[in-house]
């Protein structure tokens, strides 16, 4: 039995990873681009969204109980399986 909390661990190591090339890509965007309101819109753009995204994500995750454990490996077959 794996606890749900291992999973949220999971999960926060990959948003701060997504953090992290966003905040790269972005720097870079605006760094060595060309320099117009394009660039500003997209990046303003990329940045709203990815923030929408993890904003309605964080509020399932307030929702979710993660006390609960999950089995990976079933200990029983279901019935009907073995004839």
């Amino acid at each position: 039995m794996i606890p749900l909390s291992i999973f949220l661990a999971i999960w926060g190591i990959l948003v701060i990873g997504f953090g992290i090339l966003a905040l790269i890509t972005q720097a870079m965007s605006l760094r060595f681009s060309i320099s117009g309101s394009i660039t500003i819109v997209s990046n303003i753009a990329f940045i709203s969204v990815a923030l929408l995204v993890l904003a309605g994500t964080g509020l399932y995750i307030l929702s979710v109980d993660w006390t609960q454990t999950v089995s990976l490996i079933p200990t029983t077959l279901p019935i009907g399986i073995i004839k």
